[in-house]
Formats: C-alpha cells, structure tokens, sequence
C-alpha cells in the first residue's frame, strides 16, 4: 500500500518480493501475500529477486499464481560452467520464470572491478570492431542470451547508449570469450537460508510436482 501511495497509482505492472525471508515457512508465506495483494488487482504480474535454485522450488510448493520472474545478479564473469547462478538460470527456465538480469555492468562490484566491464580490455576490445563501446557488449552479452537487462543510469547519453544494443550481434566466438571469463567476479551475497547454507552452495533438490 506504500509503495502505491508513494508512487500515486492504484496498480503496478509488476511487484518483486526484494529478498527471500529467513526460512522456507517465511518464505511461503511472504509468496502468498503478494498473490493476495495481486488477487486485489493491485500489481498485474508479481515476482521475486535474489532468489536461488532452491528458495524458487519451495515457493513453487505452494505458489498458485504465475511466478513472473526471478530479479538476480548477472554480468559478463558469470557465465562460466562452474558458476552456480549459471545453473539457477537453467533451472528458472525449466521452471518457467523469466530470469531478468541487474547490476549488468557490475556497477556494486568494489573497484576495479566496477570498471571491467566498461572500459576493461576484454569487453573494449570487442566493442571496438562493432563501433560500441564497453559497456554496449558486456550488455549485449547478456541480451543475446534472451535475457532482460535492467541498466541504471540518470545520464541521458548513458541512457541512449544502454538501448542501442539491438543494432549489432556478437559472433559466436566473441560470445565465448565472454562466457568463459572469470571476472569480474559476483558481488554480495544471497540471504542466508535457514540451514545456514550458502544458496551459491546449496545443491539438494526439493522434489517439485507440475501440473
């Protein structure tokens, strides 16, 4: 109700669940909440972010609404096989949610990280022979992969410069360069779940039924 007061509208298109509770009946809970203040018709779509592959499938246990996506972490360093988000991006698939990216250009990472993916070697370099620049791979990196991208910016020619992605395609190759590179690294972490296990640890599979 805040949130719609402080924004003067009676109905949003879509309501995130920021962070995930402590334990699995906070968790539940909190989900069917938000399908409550969804059934009252006040957000058109609701989802979750900073969610793992783990906290999704206890949700799912008792969700009854569409889960419309999952908000996490994702940025060119990311992409590796041994990269445990790698994996709950395949299982939201799987499970039907849209994995939306932010912090694309790991704008929270401390330096120098937080430039990598702007003026680094890496991404310039390929920016180069598409006439774009650094950050306009290293977003378009994860555009080509279908998934949405959410950049940050009150700089106008920023701005401008985060939708001019769609006017040029990386080659296979340069899509494997940057997929297999290990910087920069994800920053933060998810919130603890109750078993005090890590989620970029978490590997036990909580048996899921779809109807």
């Amino acid at each position: 109700e805040l949130s719609l007061s402080q924004l003067g509208v009676k109905q949003v298109d879509l309501m995130l669940i920021h962070w995930p509770g402590k334990d699995k009946a906070t968790r539940q809970a909190q989900w069917l909440a938000l399908e409550t203040w969804a059934r009252q018709g006040k957000a058109r779509a609701i989802g979750i972010s900073h969610y793992c592959k783990y906290h999704l499938q206890e949700v799912l246990e008792v969700a009854t609404l569409p889960i419309a996506l999952n908000q996490n972490q994702y940025h060119v360093g990311m992409g590796h096989d041994t990269q445990p988000r790698l994996h709950d991006k395949a299982y939201m698939e799987e499970s039907g949610v849209l994995y939306m990216a932010y912090s694309s250009l790991c704008g929270p990472c401390p330096p120098p990280d937080n430039q990598a993916l702007i003026n680094g070697e890496l991404v310039t370099s390929i920016g180069a022979g598409h006439n774009k620049s650094g950050a306009q791979v290293a977003l378009r990196w994860v555009v080509q992969q279908g998934i949405p991208v959410i950049p940050k910016s009150s700089n106008p020619l920023h701005q401008r410069s985060n939708f001019e992605l769609f006017d040029f395609e990386l080659s296979d190759k340069e899509m494997e360069q940057l997929t297999a590179a290990t910087t920069p690294a994800e920053t933060g972490t998810p919130a603890a779940p109750d078993d005090a296990q890590d989620c970029a640890a978490e590997e036990r599979s909580v048996p899921i039924e779809f109807s």
